[in-house]
């Protein structure tokens, strides 16, 4: 089964929020903090799940990340529910290794296919939020362009291990101001 089969799961009939993140998670079988849709069993260290779970609903801010684990499934149905949805600015995974020039570089040429592929999902209502630097960097100024709806006015980091709680804190002010 594919990342996007098993994302279009949760896909809302209409997206109030669309999140664009940098790019889909390896193979199921590589442990990665970039896990998002996968649900097939708990993994260690999914700071991209649990971070955007926590920013939305207020009541999992204590659950520890092995709780949000276990209830995956009922928490990306409730994101579903309440229309938020994740894609990413590239198709392919990228290796931990890849340059942040070369990620840049690589969004860069890949924004006629993101741009393509958003106006596929949004309406005119939908607000659109980036996450991490590359993607802001890259892609905010070509979407606002084109006449999407992006949120962000400075960047919303990855929530690596220094910034989970700005991540969480940019996330929910954004959401909360649209």
């Amino acid at each position: 089964m594919t990342y996007e089969s098993v994302r279009v799961q949760y896909r809302p009939e209409h997206i109030r929020f669309l999140f664009i993140a940098e790019s889909p998670p390896p193979s199921p079988e590589i442990q990665s903090s970039r896990q998002f849709y996968y649900t097939d069993r708990i993994r260690k260290d999914d700071r991209l799940f649990t971070n955007t779970i926590r920013a939305l609903y207020p009541e999992t801010a204590e659950l520890k990340e092995e709780e949000l684990e276990k209830t995956k499934v009922l928490w990306l149905q409730r994101f579903k529910t309440d229309g938020f949805y994740m894609i990413e600015a590239l198709p392919e995974s990228q290796v931990h290794e890849t340059t942040k020039k070369q990620r840049q570089e690589r969004i860069g040429v890949a924004l006629p296919w993101l741009l393509d592929k958003v106006k596929s999902l949004v309406e005119p209502d939908t607000g659109i939020i980036l996450i991490k630097s590359n993607v802001y960097d890259v892609a905010a100024e070509p979407l606002k362009k084109a006449g999407f709806t992006v949120l962000n006015t400075e960047l919303v980091d990855y929530p690596g291990h220094f910034n989970q709680r700005p991540y969480r804190e940019k996330l929910a002010k954004l959401v909360e101001g649209h």
